[in-house]
């Protein structure tokens, strides 16, 4: 028994309770209040970057799909007002990008020790909130969100 690796709490499973509970909003500030460490401001600084960077990798790869399908259409972005076929891609790119950003972002804070000491010790009193359970939370929440983007994206697409 003491060789059992410990199971991380389902996150995602938590935050299904916690809604049908109506306890979410109360629980999530109190686990807000564990972030004291300075190096927690790491998070935004690379997380709102990468966030735009994936989106507007999504994005550009719509408008080149979009650009090989129709060449004489031209580019869906640019000056012109937005287009329902722009927006059809824009927004599910700013949506499923959300995810794999936070899962980066985790993971370069990750690789600076004295950054994860501080986290580490700061969800220790918080079970199910450590590295591993929130980058298995965000993977399968990036998959959804990947699977329910996509298609819109998609229509973007291919919409003319």
């Amino acid at each position: 028994m003491a060789n059992t690796p410990i199971r991380e709490e389902d996150q995602l499973a938590r935050f299904g309770e916690e809604l049908t509970e109506r306890t979410w909003l109360a629980n999530a500030r109190q686990r807000s209040q564990r972030r004291k460490s300075a190096w927690n401001l790491l998070l935004p600084l690379f997380g709102f970057p990468l966030w735009g960077a994936i989106a507007a990798s999504l994005s550009w790869l719509g408008s080149a799909l979009h650009l090989v399908l129709y060449p004489g259409v031209g580019h869906l972005f640019g000056a012109d007002p937005m287009r329902l076929n722009t927006a059809l891609v824009l927004i599910p790119s700013l949506i499923a990008a959300v995810c794999p950003a936070l899962v980066l972002t985790n993971t370069l804070v990750y690789l600076v020790p004295p950054a994860r000491q501080a986290m580490e010790l700061e969800d220790h009193d918080y079970p199910g909130t450590g590295y591993n359970a929130s980058q298995v939370a965000l993977r399968k929440m990036a998959l959804w969100l990947l699977v329910l983007c996509a298609p819109i994206i998609l229509a973007g697409v291919f919409i003319r």
